[in-house]
């Protein structure tokens, strides 16, 4: 629907949302599945880890080569720039992490995928055009913990939607399958494609 298809009483703004999803008259979201808390947690961790080798070496492997106070003001500047860079790509990290999910609706399902800062897509199919779901955990920590890879396969499509870190990916998975079924059973006489 285009806006000059539209009448004084519809609002744009209700059917095109900030996400990138555009809503048809009738259609509402039923979810929005966003990525598991435990994948940003584990590059908090990665990050961590890699300051604690650096500060051990600065402070307890560099004093025992020299007593030279040079390299030690050096070594003190290193870990500091190091520990600026550490927490800016991690919060850079933080927003392209949660900038990926997926927004169910009772027409479509729309990926929103975000590959780096300023490198931001959307992309939305219909339901009836979803032919293989699969939810996939592979590990004891993603058993544990209860996320895993939710992916979409589509008709005369070779690419995949795919979400990594998806939180209970069997249960997404048959909320998708039954938000589908109930797409493709809808009458006849009902206007929404």
């Amino acid at each position: 629907m285009q806006y000059d298809e539209l009448s004084p009483d519809d609002n744009p703004q209700e059917r095109i949302s900030p996400n990138l999803t555009v809503l048809q008259p009738g259609e509402r979201e039923i979810s929005t599945i966003k990525r598991h808390p435990i994948g940003i947690v584990l590059i908090y961790v990665m990050s961590t880890i890699v300051l604690v080798i650096v500060a051990v070496f600065i402070f307890g492997f560099l004093p025992s080569i020299t007593d030279s106070s040079s390299i030690k003001i050096f070594g003190m500047i290193a870990l500091y720039v190091l520990l600026i860079l550490s927490i800016v790509s991690t919060l850079i990290y933080t927003v392209i992490y949660w900038g990926n999910y997926w927004i169910l609706t009772s027409d479509s399902m729309t990926q929103v995928s975000q590959s780096s800062l300023f490198n931001r897509s959307s992309s939305q199919l219909s339901l009836s055009d979803i032919e293989d779901v699969t939810a996939q955990q592979r590990g004891i920590l993603q058993s544990l913990v209860n996320y895993g890879q939710l992916r979409l396969e589509t008709a005369g499509e070779s690419e995949k939607y795919i979400l990594n870190f998806c939180p209970n990916p069997n249960y997404y998975a048959r909320e998708i399958l039954a938000a589908r079924e109930t797409f493709v059973e809808k009458p006849a006489s009902d206007p929404r494609p």
